[in-house]
């Protein structure tokens, strides 16, 4: 099973059993096909069109089936259809996923008009962005029908009707993908993931990149497109060879090395997900876009001025707590009874229990946990503490960034600030330089920010917050708008992930793509969840009393620690009693 087949029926098993009250499902999602992995759909599918005599249900039922053609022509399915309709159906448009096992119900409600129901998993609009159900969810549609030459066909359907998708078609025929844009604050790009046809790829991608630099990522990100510009024939061609050939129309491109460079590696980045692709050709009004130096086809994002895509890894070692001792975990001998100390060094400060929530820094060099009375956070640099000065109350679990910043939540003295930053790279005992800054995000006023975890990218950042009264949970994906030295300075606008959670606690990016979490759904019982930035959501097995998460690489290498203090570690389909601790770090990033 593919892990988008996967994500999409888990969830709606967990989302109905969560609706009626019974209980959660106690089976691994297994993980699969990765976001824009370059691996080839199955072999093609061509439903067949209407047959003779068809009833009005008949009808309708072979139209939503036909749906699921693999061609991206679907002539088989504007057979069901009048002219008229044929000609405004977009099949791009709303694309709704089926539950697992859903069936679909279709009702006469008169001799020229069917209702269809069915279980739904999630909605893909038109631009690509996926929501999950809410629990227990269903969805309808109305059919209007007319004779033509005694046979029946569909004239009407609801405004903006795409396709219904059932749950074992939606690996070969959607998958997610990243369009990229250019970071604001340092040369990368950064991905913004949405959900495809895989039919015409790379021509769907790059009408994509055309579009502007969405709202959750205004001020962090920008684009070199201009405004405006047009694919030459609305298309892109790809040779034998695999190079892509990118014509665009436009007025203008900005001057400057530098842009054509950003041009070039948006392009480049985002179309070379597609597995027909190995290179890119760029024009504009049948112009190539020269780079200094470059030749030919470009297959690389070094060529164009742009460091190649490395895996972000850390050499710091993930730091366990048992009372207040402190020791470096090993995750290779992380089996009951084989846990173990890697050595002596880095050695760390014993942390006394009433501190809560430890962070450890990208370099291992620093710590942090929330203070005892909740209203404070404290850092420790070899065995000596530092206070950070007072800025709030409530305060959330505190988190390093790569680009040394200590991110925290809370409730600020004015009331008013909800979410700061501590720059690390200060002497923690200049109380000046090391205080508390608050950025700007007013989508998070009269909220409590529960935690904040910056991308190892440092251009975006997850928001897990609630109501002052602990309701309204929002998991939201924000870009981080940074000023002089690097310096966090607000937040764009949110980008909800995830839905209808009841509860939810801690957090931690698993890779850049995807975050976890411990979150309720209805009145079943919380559990870990990973959460795509593409909105996928997913449960993981049931693991009582989970309070904290860490990762030290990915789903797989995800820990949980309960509330009974022991560690849990994966094993397969289930977690595994690791031993004894009341905190895990993993570094920033």
């Amino acid at each position: 099973m593919s892990r988008l087949r996967a994500v999409l029926a888990g969830w709606a098993t967990v989302l109905l059993l969560a609706g009626c009250g019974g209980l959660s499902l106690g089976g691994e999602v297994q993980p699969g096909l990765e976001v824009g992995s370059g691996k080839a759909p199955e072999i093609g599918f061509l439903p067949a069109g209407p047959v003779a005599g068809a009833s009005q249900e008949g009808i309708v039922r072979g139209f939503l089936r036909a749906g699921a053609a693999s061609d991206g022509a679907y002539e088989n399915a504007r057979e069901f259809l009048t002219s008229g309709a044929s000609e405004a159906w977009n099949p791009d448009e709303t694309i709704v996923l089926l539950a697992a096992d859903s069936s679909t119900t279709a009702r006469l409600l008169d001799p020229a008009t069917v209702q269809v129901t069915a279980r739904a998993a999630g909605t893909i609009n038109a631009s690509g962005r996926l929501t999950a159900a809410a629990p227990g969810a269903t969805v309808s549609a109305t059919f209007s029908l007319t004779s033509v030459g005694g046979q029946w066909r569909v004239d009407g359907m609801p405004r903006g009707f795409g396709r219904w998708i059932a749950d074992q078609d939606v690996p070969r025929l959607v998958q997610p993908f990243a369009v990229h844009y250019v970071s604001a604050s340092h040369r990368a790009t950064v991905p913004d993931v949405r959900w495809f046809p895989l039919d015409r790829l790379a021509t769907r991608l790059a009408r994509a990149q055309l579009d502007p630099v969405p709202d959750h990522l205004l001020g962090a990100a920008t684009t070199a497109v201009p405004a405006g510009a047009r694919l030459l024939g609305d298309a892109v061609s790809v040779d034998v060879n695999g190079v892509v050939s990118v014509n665009l129309i436009s007025s203008r491109l900005a001057p400057g090395q530098a842009t054509r460079q950003n041009l070039w590696a948006q392009f480049l980045t985002t179309l070379t997900q597609d597995p027909t692709v190995t290179a890119l050709e760029l024009a504009i009004d049948g112009v190539p876009v020269d780079l200094d130096g470059v030749d030919g086809p470009v297959s690389s994002l070094d060529r164009v001025g742009f460091p190649a895509e490395q895996p972000v890894t850390s050499s710091t070692r993930p730091v366990v707590r048992r009372g207040s001792a402190l020791a470096v975990f090993d995750p290779t001998a992380s089996l009951q009874g084989q846990n173990r100390q890697a050595g002596t060094t880095p050695s760390y400060p014993a942390v006394p229990a009433e501190y809560t929530h430890l962070a450890l820094s990208a370099d291992g060099g620093e710590l942090a946990a929330v203070d005892p009375s909740g209203d404070g956070v404290s850092r420790w640099r070899g065995t000596t503490r530092y206070e950070v000065p007072g800025f709030g109350a409530d305060v959330g679990s505190p988190a390093y960034d790569r680009r040394g910043f200590l991110w925290v939540g809370g409730v600020g003295n004015d009331r008013a600030d909800r979410l700061w930053v501590v720059d690390t790279r200060a002497d923690p005992a200049d109380a000046s330089a090391a205080a508390a800054r608050p950025l700007e995000a007013s989508w998070l006023d009269g909220r409590v920010v529960l935690e904040a975890r910056v991308a190892a990218d440092g251009d975006r950042v997850v928001v897990l917050s609630t109501r002052a009264d602990g309701s309204g949970v929002s998991l939201d994906l924000a870009g981080v708008v940074r000023g002089a030295g690097q310096r966090p300075e607000r937040l764009s606008a949110p980008m909800h992930l995830g839905t209808g959670f009841t509860s939810a606690m801690a957090l931690t990016w698993l890779d850049d793509r995807q975050v976890a979490t411990v979150a309720a759904v209805g009145r079943a019982p919380a559990r870990p969840v990973v959460v795509g930035v593409d909105g996928a959501v997913t449960p993981l097995p049931e693991a009582p009393g989970a309070r904290l998460l860490a990762t030290t690489g990915g789903e797989r290498n995800l820990y949980v620690v309960t509330s009974a203090g022991r560690l849990l570690a994966r094993s397969g389909v289930r977690w595994v009693d690791s031993g004894p601790a009341s905190d895990l770090a993993t570094a920033a990033g």
